[in-house]
């Protein structure tokens, strides 16, 4: 396994540096956190933060308003986004690794000298309603923000500070000076922590860093926080939220004086997940009293934390069990000897599962506090010691019932405050529950194994079969990822990354980790895939952001024909692993590509009706022509469609906040896909802008100058250059299988990028404006 490489430090101006390199990634991961957030702004502008993150993307001094950050980024085919938390402010983006330099360039002077301009601000106050409207609806935000209730009175973790009109006075001068004043004070080099990971030196990320941050202004005075109210004592340690899916959620509000957390929190949330034979969801399936538990950080700083567990499987009249039978497991679990090897196992796998990380996410992993052994023991036992005692732990039962409504600031609730109650641990048997299936020989698979590329990482594979019946997908997938909860996460413990995904086809399982662990685990969660199982109840499936349940369940309308029999393709495992894996199964055949996606004509809408009053609307044009011309002209119009899809629905427009748009993959089908949401038009109104959108690009397009055009094929060549990783190389070559193509196609895109001119890409929008085969998938019906 590969050693990484690494470097913390701090620049003169007090940026904190903290850098790794992964030489086999593509793309480089960015985060920048700006130590303020929500609890910093003032009081009176709840949403100030939050507005004042929105608006950075907006116009800066050297890059106006449709060429910073979000516009280069999405340029490059990258990702970028942000958040606002409580205490501080991510920026982060994806990209591929040579644009490393100018994302900091343009992230430096958005941060530094934002125009904040009042016309860009009514307009993103707008936007800013739209996102807190959709929010307010969300199943898990109302759950984190009814948990909060139960804490101590005067908390700032019970607001709702997503900010919305009303708490936005733009047109007074106050609130302009409040604005202007929170970012002088905190958007400065003291406050800041800059993570890089690429595939480059450490020295060239160094210096990537002091070239572009090294100049931030440091500020004047270093910004000195009071430490914040203790979330204890509780209000109540019960409480009922009228909510569509009924179940129970457990709160854990802990204060410590003092101590660093988040290393103790992640291996406690680890250890109350972990469905081993001395763990505790092993003793509550033993109770008949939950599934499983999953769990989060909903705020910690300063020593005071709030943690949500979500008891999967529980039923509301069981709520006073499920307490008694966690602070049962408490008494058992104290021994500082148990939590002493899990902190040596917890040590143990940070390689590896840096390994199944992706750039941004392993950035982001490395602004966290690290792990210090004795430390970290300490500061866990600490708070198993506050744990025992019950003093902070929350009872929220959800139930469809009606409940009174709660005003919390910020967001009214149906919520109702019981009166708190003492509860005795349970006593609890001691028990050793196997959760790791042993081995079965599988079925004949169609399999194909590929030597890993020259720099090497972790290897990946993709497995696909076919599903027993397709009657009802959401329900189908919801019980699958359920049987494999407990491998998978044993294998993120082990740093090995799986991915479901669920289509009428069948399902697909996509796993990437060290390679010397893979052919067991593949050979383990594929007899759990295959064995079947009872599909769960309604209880168990989710209720998230609309777009994103169509989005998922788009395939449906670009399916392949249903999958014959287990296929696999493995990439990066060596001869013995690949001997290893091949043993599994009954006999091994090579992998053959699917035959063509059958052809639509005309337009083919499909309506799905999802709860909550926004819209939402998925429109998805396949490309005809598998030839590699038409694709390299398809690629280029969606990444030129993409910035001005943006900048007239949501910016101008303002018809919601959930949008995307660009050249995608769906299923063995290549297209266009432009999607969505909107709290305040219909269906069939999103979609009439959508069509008219498209028509008004033809004349700009026209437009389109050489120096332009070669601008998208550097952007366009740099996504198609052969895979550093093998994780890379394995969803280049799966995606080429299910679409028919040979492995030479993306080359020969290259080639194509090359020859390309601007009437190939105005022909290219003529086709697509011709309707021939438009698929749309939508919360409501077309007229």
């Amino acid at each position: 396994m590969s050693s990484l490489t690494s470097l913390r430090c701090r620049m003169a101006n007090g940026v904190q540096l903290h850098l790794q390199q992964q030489p086999w990634i593509e793309q480089a991961g960015l985060c920048l956190r700006v130590a303020a957030g929500s609890h910093d702004e003032p009081e009176e502008y709840p949403g100030l933060a939050h507005f004042l993150e929105h608006l950075l993307f907006l116009g800066s001094r050297r890059y106006p308003a449709g060429q910073g950050l979000m516009a280069f980024v999405q340029h490059q085919g990258g990702q970028v986004n942000a958040s606002t938390r409580a205490r501080y402010t991510d920026f982060v983006c994806e990209l591929p690794a040579a644009q490393l330099g100018p994302a900091l360039q343009h992230l430096q002077d958005m941060l530094g000298q934002p125009l904040l301009e009042l016309q860009a601000q009514q307009r993103e106050r707008e936007v800013l309603q739209a996102e807190y409207q959709a929010r307010s609806q969300d199943s898990d935000v109302r759950i984190d923000h009814a948990l909060a209730q139960a804490l101590a009175p005067g908390q700032r973790c019970a607001e709702f500070l997503a900010g919305e009109r009303s708490s936005l006075p733009l047109e007074s001068e106050a609130f302009q000076q409040a604005l202007r004043t929170y970012h002088q004070r905190h958007y400065q080099g003291r406050q800041m922590s800059l993570a890089l990971v690429g595939p480059q030196s450490v020295q060239q990320l160094l210096e990537l860093a002091q070239r572009h941050f090294g100049d931030f202004a440091a500020g004047d005075d270093v910004v000195l926080r009071a430490r914040p109210a203790s979330l204890l004592p509780l209000q109540t340690n019960r409480l009922r939220l009228q909510h569509p899916g009924p179940g129970i959620c457990l709160g854990l509000a802990l204060s410590l004086p003092q101590g660093e957390l988040q290393p103790a929190l992640a291996i406690l949330l680890d250890a109350l997940q972990d469905s081993a034979g001395d763990g505790l969801v092993a003793r509550l399936r033993q109770l008949q009293l939950g599934q499983r538990l999953r769990g989060r950080v909903l705020y910690a700083y300063a020593g005071e934390c709030l943690l949500r567990l979500d008891c999967i499987g529980s039923r509301p009249q069981q709520a006073a069990d499920l307490r008694a039978a966690f602070l049962g497991w408490m008494q058992l679990v104290r021994r500082p000897s148990w939590w002493r090897l899990r902190l040596r196992e917890w040590e143990s796998s940070v390689v590896r599962r840096q390994l199944a990380a992706t750039p941004l996410e392993v950035a982001r992993q490395l602004l966290e506090p690290q792990l210090q052994s004795q430390e970290t023991l300490e500061t866990l036992l600490a708070l198993l010691e506050q744990m025992a005692t019950g003093e902070g732990l929350i009872e929220l039962v959800c139930t469809p019932e009606e409940q009174p409504r709660w005003p919390a600031r910020g967001l009214a609730l149906p919520l109702s405050m019981l009166p708190g109650v003492a509860v005795a641990p349970l006593r609890l048997p001691a028990s050793a529950v196997g959760y790791l299936p042993q081995p079965h020989r599988l079925p004949a698979v169609r399999l194909r194994q590929v030597p890993g590329t020259a720099w090497g990482g972790p290897a990946a594979m993709y497995w696909r079969a076919p599903l027993e019946s397709a009657d009802d997908l959401q329900k189908i997938e919801a019980g699958l990822r359920e049987r494999i909860a407990d491998l998978c996460q044993w294998g993120e413990r082990q740093g090995i990354a799986s991915r479901l995904e669920v289509q009428t086809a069948g399902w697909t399982l996509a796993l990437h980790g060290a390679a010397e662990l893979l052919p067991a685990f593949s050979e383990r969660i594929l007899a759990v895939l295959l064995a079947g199982g009872q599909l769960p109840d309604e209880s168990a499936l989710s209720h998230g952001l609309l777009l994103r349940t169509l989005l998922q369940r788009l395939p449906q309308l670009c399916e392949t024909p249903t999958a014959q029999g287990l296929q696999g393709l493995s990439v990066g495992l060596g001869a013995a692993q690949q001997a290893q894996l091949a043993l599994s199964f009954e006999r091994v055949l090579p992998l053959l590509d699917p035959p063509p996606p059958a052809r639509r004509s005309g337009l083919l809408w499909q309506q799905i009706q999802q709860p909550g009053s926004d819209a939402a609307v998925v429109l998805f044009c396949p490309l005809a022509a598998t030839r590699a011309a038409a694709e390299a002209s398809w690629r280029l119009l969606g990444q030129w469609l993409q910035k001005r899809f943006y900048q007239r629905l949501r910016g101008e427009l303002q018809l919601g906040y959930a949008l995307t748009a660009g050249f995608r993959q769906v299923q063995g089908q290549r297209g266009l896909l432009f999607a969505l949401q909107s709290p305040h038009t219909d269906a069939a109104g999103i979609f009439a802008h959508l069509q008219r959108f498209l028509e008004a690009q033809q004349a700009s397009l026209a437009e389109l100058s050489e120096a332009s055009l070669e601008e998208y094929r550097v952007a366009l060549r740099q996504a198609l250059e052969p895979a550093r990783s093998n994780p890379t190389r394995a969803e280049q070559l799966w995606w080429l299988h299910l679409a028919g193509l040979p492995e030479s196609h993306l080359q020969e895109v290259r080639q194509a990028l090359d020859e390309l001119t601007a009437h190939d890409v105005c022909a290219a929008l003529g086709h697509l404006l011709a309707g021939e085969d438009w698929r749309v998938l939508a919360s409501g019906s077309s007229c």
